[in-house]
């Protein structure tokens, strides 16, 4: 009997739970390229935005930057179609940090990212996707 209603109550919990409805095919991937200005240096970039919520996403940028591949995770917020958009990802070992920001038009995005050293932004070079 206890055990039943043990089996009961943890189902009547997964029903009454709200879930956000954040499946596969709600992920998108965009591809463009990045610059850094201080290097100029340039490279293709693969970034995978994954919602969170309405206008809010996890993102992780793939990228190769000196022969060695890299994978800056964190998040966003704005449109992936036109708008604004966000955004603040760490380094693969998570110890440094780094934002993203600019506008999408047409299905093109034009942006700028810095790195936060001493709680200030040093703008390092502009970055594309492209639906």
């Amino acid at each position: 009997m206890r055990k039943a209603a043990l089996s009961f109550l943890t189902v009547a919990i997964v029903l009454a739970t709200p879930r956000v409805d954040v499946s596969a095919q709600d992920t998108q991937t965009l591809t463009g390229e990045w610059v850094w200005y201080e290097a100029s240096s340039r490279g293709t970039l693969e970034s995978v935005f994954t919602p969170t919520r309405d206008g809010e996403w996890n993102v992780a940028f793939h990228f190769t930057f000196r022969g060695r591949a890299h994978v800056f995770t964190g998040t966003a917020r704005g449109s992936l179609s036109d708008g604004a958009l966000e955004g603040t990802v760490l380094n693969d070992t998570r110890k440094r940090t780094f934002t993203f920001s600019g506008t999408f038009t047409n299905g093109t995005f034009q942006g700028t990212h810095a790195e936060i050293e001493d709680g200030r932004a040093y703008e390092m070079g502009t970055l594309t996707l492209n639906r």
